[in-house]
C-alpha cells in the first residue's frame, strides 16, 4: 500500500503539469490578444492625431491659397483705380479693395493659427510614434514568446502523458479510481494533501487529530480528509504549502 501511495504522488505531480498547461491554453490566448490590443490601441491613436496633421496641414494650404487669390484680386482693383471715371466706380473699387484686405487679413490669421496648430499635432506625433515604438519593443517579444508556447503546449500535453501512462499501471485499480473521482471535481486538479510534521491538511488546512495524523503516519491504507476529502499522505520531506 506504501508504494501506491508514492505512486499516488508521482501522479498528482504529473497531473498538476498538465493543469498548467491546460491553464496556459486558456491563459496565454487571452495574454496575446490583450498585447497585441494595446498595440493596435496606441497605433490607433496615432494614426487618429496623424489624421488630424493632416488634416490642418491641407486647411493651411487652402487658407495660403485664398490669400494669394486675394492678394491678386487687390492688385487688379488697384490697379482699377488709375482708370476709374465715375464716384459710383470709385466707391465700387473701394469695397472691392476692402474686402479683399479683410479676406486677407482673416485668412492670415487663420493660416497663423494652423501653423501653432501644426506645431502641436506635430509634436504630438512625435510623442505617440515614440509610445508606440516603446510599447512594440516590450510586447512584441511576450507575444513572440507566448506564440512559440501555445504552438508547444499540444506536444508537452502529449509527452507528459506518456508519464502518466507509465505510471497508472503502478498504482491499484481501486486507489486510482478513488483519486480520478476526486480529481474530477476538483478545478485545481489537487487531490493529494502530503500531510508534515505539522499536522495540517495541505489543501484545506485543517488540524489534524492526533490519531487521524498518526494513521496517515504509518501509510498502511487510503485516508480521506475528514474536512476536504483528499487523500492524505505522510510526507515529511514536503512543506505545508507543498
Amino acid at each position: 500500500m506504501l508504494e501506491d501511495l508514492n505512486y499516488l504522488i508521482q501522479l498528482q505531480e504529473i497531473d498538476l503539469r498538465i493543469k498548467e498547461q491546460e491553464l496556459a491554453q486558456e491563459q496565454y490566448p487571452a495574454a496575446v490578444e490583450k498585447l497585441t490590443k494595446q498595440i493596435a490601441h496606441t497605433a490607433a491613436a496615432l494614426d487618429e492625431i496623424k489624421g488630424k496633421l493632416l488634416e490642418a496641414e491641407n486647411d493651411k494650404k487652402n487658407w495660403e491659397d485664398q490669400v494669394v487669390k486675394a492678394h491678386l484680386g487687390l492688385e487688379k482693383s488697384q490697379e482699377r483705380l488709375n482708370s476709374i471715371r465715375t464716384n459710383r466706380e470709385y466707391d465700387a473699387v473701394h469695397a472691392e479693395i476692402e474686402a479683399q484686405k479683410s479676406i486677407i487679413n482673416s485668412a492670415e490669421q487663420r493660416r497663423n493659427n494652423l501653423v501653432n496648430e501644426i506645431e502641436a499635432l506635430q509634436k504630438s506625433v512625435a510623442e505617440h510614434q515614440a509610445e508606440l515604438d516603446r510599447i512594440k519593443a516590450e510586447n512584441e517579444p511576450q507575444i513572440n514568446g507566448l506564440q512559440q508556447k501555445i504552438g508547444a503546449i499540444d506536444s508537452t500535453i502529449v509527452a507528459i502523458n506518456k508519464e502518466r501512462e507509465a505510471v497508472i499501471p503502478k498504482i491499484g485499480r481501486h486507489i486510482f479510481r478513488q483519486y480520478e473521482l476526486i480529481r474530477s471535481r476538483r478545478k485545481s486538479g489537487r487531490v493529494i494533501s502530503t500531510v508534515t510534521n505539522n499536522r495540517t491538511c495541505t489543501i484545506c488546512y485543517k488540524v489534524l487529530e492526533p490519531q487521524f495524523y498518526n494513521e496517515i503516519r504509518k501509510g498502511s491504507k487510503v485516508i480521506l480528509c475528514q474536512s476536504c476529502g483528499s487523500i492524505m499522505i505522510w510526507n515529511p520531506g514536503e512543506s505545508n504549502g507543498a
